[in-house]
Parts: C-alpha cells; structure tokens; sequence
C-alpha cells in the first residue's frame, strides 16, 4: 500500500480528491500528498468545469498523475 507524506493511504486520498465538487480542491490534495508545489499539470489537465461524474473525475485524476509521473 502507497502512504502520502502524512501516513494516510493513498487511496484515501485518491478517492477524497474523487469524492470532491471543486476541481481546484482535488488537485490540491493530490499535490500536497505527492509533495508536488507546482500546479501546472493540474492546469494543463484539469477542465475549468469539474465535472459532476465521478468517473469522469477518476479518469480526469488518472490522466494528471500519469502525466506527473
């Protein structure tokens, strides 16, 4: 199992940053998980419109972390 920098699993945060309304709110849990200060790949890869759709949340999140990394 993946830990973020403060212990908390991985897919806890995968699924909180899914589960969350605001595009902007989600990227920043990702980011701080992964250390990452930059939100340029979250600019680039993250709609203005975050969807309502949790998969298409999940597909939007998936595209950005490949991007990352």
């Amino acid at each position: 199992m993946f830990f973020a920098r403060e212990g908390v699993p991985m897919t806890n945060l995968l699924e909180q940053a899914i589960n969350c309304n605001d595009g902007d709110r989600a990227a920043k849990i990702i980011r701080d998980a992964l250390c990452i200060e930059s939100d340029d790949v979250a600019s680039y890869c993250f709609p203005k419109q975050w969807p309502s759709n949790r998969e298409q949340r999940a597909d939007i999140i998936g595209e950005w972390v490949s991007t990352k990394g």
